[in-house]
C-alpha cells in the first residue's frame, strides 16, 4: 500500500490531514451517516451523470492533454491496493470535505445551486493545484490536474446536488480515480 501512496500524487500530510478531517466529521457531526443514503432515486441518477462525467474527462484530456490514454496492466493485488487507496484515503475525506462541508456551506448562502456547484468545483480544482506540482510557485502548479478536477468536481457536485447524499459522489470520485490509474499514463 506504501508504494501505491508513493506512485501517486499525494502525500502522506494530506492523507493524515484526510483523516483527521474523517474522524473530525463522525465525530463532531450531529447525524454524519445521514449523507450516506443510497435509494433507487440516486442510483437512477448516478448513472447518466457518470457517463457524463466520463464524456466530459475524455474531452478535456484531449483538451488539456492530462495523460495519454493506453491500458496500465495491473494484477489483482495492484488493481485491489488502487481501489481500496482511491476510495478509502481520498474519494471519502475528499468528498465529506468538498460536498459534505464546502458544498453544503456554499448551498446555504448561496441560493442559486448552480453557483454553489461551480464555486465547490472551484474550490475542489485549486485543492489540487499542488498535486505533483514541480514547486510552488504558480507557474511550477499542476494546472492540468486543477482543471481535470474542477470538471470533475462539477458532476460530483451535481451528483450530490441531485441526491443529497455522499454515496453518489464517492463511488463516481473512486471510479475516476481507478480508471485514470489504469488507463492514463503518468
Amino acid at each position: 500500500m506504501l508504494k501505491v501512496l508513493r506512485e501517486s500524487k499525494y502525500t502522506v500530510s494530506v492523507v493524515i490531514i484526510y483523516l483527521f478531517v474523517l474522524f473530525y466529521f463522525f465525530i463532531f457531526t450531529l447525524s454524519p451517516w445521514s449523507v450516506f443514503v443510497f435509494n433507487k432515486t440516486n442510483l437512477v441518477m448516478f448513472f447518466p451523470i457518470a457517463v457524463c462525467t466520463a464524456g466530459s474527462l475524455f474531452l478535456a484530456n484531449k483538451l488539456l492533454k492530462f495523460g495519454e490514454l493506453r491500458v496500465n496492466k495491473k494484477n489483482l493485488l495492484q488493481f485491489s491496493l488502487i481501489f481500496f487507496c482511491a476510495f478509502v484515503l481520498i474519494a471519502v475525506p475528499e468528498e465529506i470535505i468538498f460536498r459534505g462541508f464546502v458544498q453544503k456551506y456554499l448551498q446555504s448562502v448561496i441560493l442559486n445551486p448552480s453557483l454553489s456547484i461551480i464555486f465547490s468545483a472551484l474550490v475542489f480544482g485549486a485543492a489540487h493545484l499542488l498535486n505533483g506540482a514541480l514547486g510552488f510557485w504558480p507557474g511550477k502548479w499542476n494546472w492540468k490536474l486543477a482543471g481535470m478536477s474542477f470538471i470533475a468536481g462539477l458532476y460530483l457536485g451535481l451528483a450530490y446536488f441531485l441526491t443529497d447524499s455522499l454515496v453518489p459522489p464517492i463511488i463516481l470520485h473512486t471510479l475516476i480515480l481507478v480508471v485514470v490509474k489504469i488507463f492514463v499514463k503518468d
